[in-house]
């Protein structure tokens, strides 16, 4: 838990905006947040870096807005992560080291993460999260903590989530470059949870669906634990993008377009009823018939959730139609969504938004900022007891952490870097 009146900053990084918000408190119960801010981005494809220099441009504006909005120094971040190259792997390991003292102690729980991620790592990957699940001790599984227990033999199942080396490095290196430490790199689904979800439906059984500008991201959680996480490399892009390969629209003409009239309901629109849609090459605006925009909207969000619904039989869900669903993300903001989503995959879905904390404001309460009032949750919750920021004016810049699992990662990735292992 991080120490009394600690300061957080979270930047999720995505692929039409990044979003940078700053807090302060004692831990996600004590969270007051003091600033936060978005600006455009066009410098990530599905999620990941594609042009490094407009990444970090992004996020060194934001991160010079939320500063002076503070009125702190930001150095340091908790980080987002998404894109198809994201995976994961539930797998059984024996804790040979564990119980060396004739009782499990809590230092040899703390270490179990760690020697995980080591033992999953693969050439050409990174683990970015190893989650312990459930302990077998002396052969007899689900123990769900073995904390003070003796035995001979234990073993531990983890959920890793491990993303493409050179994908995670270039976005290190892109934030690294605005001049920020990443204190530690959080896979979005996960971080979007802690936002959106409550302890009851994580206990029941819950999917949340985190339906952003580039990416869809899954998980699924089972019995309080994390069970499955996905990756659907379809956003609120590809909306926007039908519109402008129909059309001939420009991006930003397009998007317009989506916002004001796309609905998956196509009893929400008129047969005779048209919009204007400027078109590229064209002095005067076109027309188009509003149910023909609505229809390819509709169509784009059945492709989706026929997606969704593969990523869940991957996670095993025995009978999809009873799963509770949660959606989230700027895109589940489109009208009709919920409703179709009810028609193909479960009537008991909802659209999610951060909750439950009273300092949260009202306009980081939408879909839209579910990752990164998440990723400040996550940052509260977990991080060490050091500041991520400094009060403007006092210490400038804060003295170099380690010690966190991320901050290990990034100072090898830099090791590898000067030997051109890369």
């Amino acid at each position: 838990m991080a120490q009394k009146n600690a300061t957080f900053a979270a930047i999720d990084v995505g692929t039409t905006k990044v979003c940078a918000i700053v807090g302060r408190g004692s831990g996600p119960d004590d969270l007051q947040v003091l600033a936060h801010s978005t600006v455009p981005c066009d410098g990530l494809r599905k999620g990941n870096v594609a042009d490094s220099k407009a990444t970090t441009q992004a996020i060194r504006r934001v991160v010079m807005d939320v500063s002076r909005e503070a009125g702190v120094t930001i150095d340091a971040a908790y980080v987002g992560v998404t894109g198809a190259h994201v995976s994961f792997e539930n797998r059984w390991d024996a804790l040979d080291w564990v119980g060396d003292l004739g009782v499990i102690t809590s230092d040899d729980l703390k270490r179990v993460p760690e020697k995980i991620s080591a033992a999953a790592t693969v050439a050409g990957r990174r683990v970015m999260h190893a989650i312990p699940l459930t302990y077998a001790l002396d052969g007899e599984k689900t123990i769900r903590n073995p904390l003070g227990m003796h035995a001979r033999n234990l073993e531990v199942e983890t959920h890793v989530v491990s993303g493409n080396q050179s994908y995670v490095r270039r976005l290190v290196e892109a934030v690294e470059s605005a001049g920020i430490e990443v204190k530690d790199l959080v896979f979005e689904p996960l971080a979007s949870s802690e936002a959106v979800l409550t302890a009851a439906e994580k206990q029941e059984g819950v999917a949340l669906v985190d339906i952003g500008g580039g990416t869809t991201d899954i998980v699924v959680f089972q019995g309080g634990m994390v069970r499955y996480t996905g990756v659907v490399p379809v956003g609120g892009y590809q909306f926007t993008n039908d519109i402008c390969q129909t059309y001939g629209a420009s991006y930003k003409d397009a998007e317009q377009a989506k916002l004001a009239h796309a609905t998956t309901d196509l009893y929400e629109s008129k047969l005779d009823e048209e919009i204007s849609l400027s078109v590229e090459g064209r002095s005067t605006a076109i027309k188009i018939p509003h149910r023909d925009l609505c229809q390819l909207t509709r169509e784009r969000a059945q492709e989706l959730l026929k997606l969704i619904k593969v990523k869940l039989q991957e996670a095993d869900v025995e009978d999809i139609c009873k799963l509770r669903l949660v959606i989230t993300g700027g895109t589940s903001n489109l009208p009709g969504l919920e409703a179709l989503t009810q028609q193909l995959l479960t009537n008991r879905v909802r659209i999610g938004m951060p909750n439950g904390n009273g300092s949260i404001p009202a306009e980081l309460k939408a879909p839209a900022y579910s990752t990164g009032v998440g990723l400040l949750l996550w940052a509260a919750s977990r991080s060490e007891p050091e500041a991520t920021a400094q009060t403007n004016g006092r210490n400038g810049h804060s003295e170099p952490r380690s010690g966190g699992f991320a901050s290990r990662f990034i100072a090898q990735l830099k090791s590898r870097l000067s030997l051109n292992l890369f």
